[in-house]
């Protein structure tokens, strides 16, 4: 008997090495939630989050931050990625992410929180690689000005900052749409490929000039005011613009930013972890007054994955400025993706066993018990290297 006939999985089927939470081709998400193996210990970690979830819009809390952490190759951005897949109820391969994941996971406690939360809370999320995305041009940016570029974008708003406040202006008094209409007549082309271009803020401020001759005098006026005067990304001005204009693109929508590798983006850093900390602490004070005042249907979450642990991230800073009491206030929630997950998963995605050839592999073990068991004795230690029947159907080859 072959080796390839021992194993349920098709060994001509790839593995991606590397999870991207950006990655978004269909057939990858798909086989990655229908392959995806949830230990007993990742099912309790999911429990416990959408529990957070579902309880959150009654309970007005502030703990809105997840800090998710394991080492490279720990599942991290898998966890992260179904997360969000779950959490936005997707459609993948026309079959709907949360019910490919309740029938992998194969739990009913979270099979009826994800029911509880698709229904009762739709959300928008929002998830990126933060060390790859194109929003960050480079390592001075702000946490907040990277992730307010990834919102532009999601909610289909130009990613140049003075752009962007154009559309939410003319938006907010109802000219949007006269606006892009003019703009596409005038330059024959489509309003999201002119405000990408070149000549972006020359046609802009042109066409503003058409429109309205008597707050802009000449056809470069909006250009040489904000030339004289740059949109500033502050933390206050982020979320709260975030709340907004998630209510006028996805109404009664709850919003969850999902950021991968945040670790290595602060890492030795304490302007961009404080950065950090202040958005969570932000969108945790600002949700629970908008949730008080019944302007929004849930809070916003901002869930984050690390190689370090919270405690491990703040002893590796040079500075001693950030307080990890503060931080460990803003991620209440905080997962981490332990060694023994690894084994089971490895063994269980890539060396499960069909049936049949579990006598078979008994047979082999019987035969060749005694030589396994000199072969893997060891000495001098405490450590267990006895290989018994279990251990050896389940590793082989």
């Amino acid at each position: 008997m072959r080796i390839a006939d021992l194993l349920e999985r098709d060994l001509s089927r790839g593995i991606e090495e590397i999870i991207k939470v950006d990655q978004a081709d269909e057939q990858s998400v798909h086989a990655e939630i229908t392959e995806y193996v949830a230990t007993d210990r990742i099912k309790s970690q999911y429990r416990d989050l959408f529990r957070a979830i579902s309880e959150a819009p009654s309970e007005l809390t502030e703990g809105i931050g997840v800090w998710i952490s394991g080492f490279f190759g720990s599942g991290k951005s898998s966890f992260a990625k179904n997360l969000g897949y779950v959490l936005a109820n997707q459609t993948v391969l026309g079959k709907p992410a949360s019910q490919l994941f309740k029938t992998q996971v194969q739990d009913q406690r979270i099979s009826e929180l994800v029911d509880f939360i698709n229904i009762g809370i739709p959300t928008e999320v929002i998830m990126f690689d933060v060390s790859a995305d194109r929003a960050v041009r480079d390592n001075t940016e702000r946490i907040a000005e990277v992730m307010y570029k990834v919102l532009l974008r999601k909610l289909d708003y130009a990613e140049d900052f003075d752009i962007a406040e154009l559309e939410i202006e003319l938006e907010r008094e109802g000219r949007l749409k006269a606006f892009i209409s003019k703009c596409e007549e005038k330059y024959q082309q489509k309003w999201s490929i002119i405000r990408k271009g070149a000549q972006k803020i020359s046609r802009v401020s042109a066409v503003l000039h058409e429109m309205d001759s008597g707050t802009y005098e000449t056809a470069d006026s909006w250009a040489l005011s904000i030339r004289e005067k740059p949109t500033d990304i502050s933390v206050t001005m982020f979320v709260e613009r975030a709340f907004d204009l998630c209510q006028r693109r996805k109404p009664d929508h709850a919003l969850v930013f999902i950021i991968d590798e945040v670790g290595q983006y602060v890492a030795r850093s304490a302007d961009k972890i404080e950065d950090l900390r202040a958005v969570v602490e932000q969108f945790g004070k600002v949700g629970k007054n908008l949730l008080r005042k019944k302007e929004i249907k849930a809070p916003a979450w901002v869930m984050v994955t690390s190689q370090e642990k919270l405690d491990e991230v703040v002893a590796a800073l040079d500075s001693r400025r950030v307080e990890l009491a503060k931080l460990q206030d803003r991620f209440k929630h905080r997962i981490d993706l332990a060694p023994a997950d690894i084994r089971e998963v490895a063994s269980r995605r890539v060396l499960a066993k069909k049936e049949e050839a579990v006598p078979h592999l008994k047979s082999i073990y019987g035969t060749h018990e005694g030589l396994l068991k000199a072969a893997c004795q060891l000495e001098r230690t405490h450590r267990k290297s006895e290989v018994t029947e279990e251990d050896f159907i389940q590793f082989y080859p």
